[in-house]
């Protein structure tokens, strides 16, 4: 893909997904019950489509099924030939009452949305399983925020990182989100950051 076809900047700007359409609940193994709100893939679609068609750019997936694993490949390509693929492989979603058909719906969805998501390097306004809950103990207690002292032994150490261009400020926060929500603050203070020449 041509590098001139569009800015990073211009990406991060126009490839943000801010819908949430879809609603989930569960039950957990405690006895509590969760519930959240999360950007399905066609909320995902939605925002990406007409950029990605702007810059000449199409999607496609593959799949492919191992025993109790579903593999998905989402290829990314552009209209002068090149293209690139994301891979990712996951266990079927056995919670609930669901199917044979509909856990294999499931995961596929998941897998998805993952794979589309990692490729394009965009952020969802969330960080969520997209209805695909895997089987971990849960606990009715709200999650904590990700503890301030570890935001701050890291943040000179990501700092450098997105200001040499190594991560975006969004995939930190994600890996982040995937231990602990941050902050609005720690977002706020990680987005603030720049990488060089910019």
């Amino acid at each position: 893909m041509s590098p001139k076809s569009v800015s990073p900047s211009e990406q991060r700007k126009a490839l943000t997904v801010e819908q949430k359409s879809k609603n989930a609940a569960f039950n957990t193994k405690s006895g509590g019950r969760m519930e959240y709100s999360y950007a399905s893939i066609d909320d995902v679609v939605a925002a990406v489509q007409p950029v990605l068609h702007r810059y000449g750019l199409s999607y496609w997936f593959e799949q492919q099924q191992s025993g109790p694993s579903i593999t998905i490949t989402c290829n990314l390509g552009h209209v002068s030939g090149h293209s690139i693929c994301n891979t990712a492989t996951g266990p079927m979603d056995n919670t609930g009452n669901k199917s044979a058909l509909q856990q294999i719906g499931s995961t596929v969805t998941y897998l998805k949305r993952q794979t589309l998501v990692g490729i394009l390097g965009i952020a969802c306004t969330d960080d969520d399983t997209d209805g695909y809950v895997p089987d971990m103990q849960e606990t009715a207690q709200p999650q904590a925020y990700y503890s301030n002292e570890d935001f701050q032994r890291l943040l000179p150490e990501w700092r450098a990182s997105i200001e040499s261009g190594q991560q975006s400020a969004d995939r930190i926060i994600r890996k982040i989100n995937s231990k602990a929500p941050a902050t609005p603050q720690q977002v706020q203070q990680l987005k603030a950051i720049q990488p060089r020449g910019h």
